[in-house]
């Protein structure tokens, strides 16, 4: 798995915990991209600018349409909570697409762009054509923090960001979280203490 985070702090902490829950399920991590079976990008709604780079770094990445049996590409968090099918739709460089109460669900979410769940799996998603074209999960929950997965952290750093609360409730009229990040919701402090 090759992973990119884009955005703030947050975004930081749910790339850890998205490199837990796949190596909890077998995958590995690389830094190289061209060696990847898999491709993340984690993703920010906040900012325009944030929102722009990925759109680029999709085009100018290379990376031949959806699924000529090259690397599954996924597009998660904000962007992703936020735009949805039309990831999907949009020049068919995306496989998955999973916002940020999703990610225990990526194992399967990539299964299913390889083939292994056949069917009607739930999150499949079909294209105009009603092939495949690729599986989608971007239900916001209102109790998931992420508080029982322990997080992966590069062991040499000297900080690391420790998510204590998740989504808003506030519903700013400028303010996107609410609607990317979901309805506030805290951890336990005993999870937080032993993160």
């Amino acid at each position: 798995v090759y992973l990119e985070t884009y955005g703030c702090q947050m975004n930081v902490n749910d790339s850890e915990v998205v490199l837990s829950v796949l190596q909890n399920n077998g995958y590995g991590r690389t830094e190289d991209i061209q060696s990847a079976d898999v491709i993340l990008v984690n993703t920010c709604a906040i900012r325009e600018n944030a929102e722009s780079k990925i759109w680029h770094r999709q085009a100018t990445s290379g990376e031949a349409p959806r699924r000529s049996k090259g690397p599954v590409v996924g597009v998660l968090g904000c962007m992703a909570e936020r735009l949805k099918h039309k990831l999907l739709e949009s020049d068919k460089l995306v496989d998955i697409v999973a916002g940020p109460d999703s990610y225990r669900d990526l194992p399967r979410l990539i299964s299913i762009v390889d083939g292994e769940l056949e069917g009607e799996a739930d999150g499949a998603w079909r294209g105009h054509d009603n092939t495949q074209a690729g599986a989608i999960n971007v239900q916001l929950t209102a109790d998931e923090t992420y508080a029982d997965i322990t997080p992966v952290r590069d062991a040499s750093a000297i900080s690391a960001y420790v998510s204590i609360m998740r989504g808003c409730n506030n519903m700013c009229a400028f303010c996107i979280v609410p609607f990317t990040r979901g309805r506030e919701r805290s951890r336990p402090i005993s999870s937080i203490v032993d993160e």
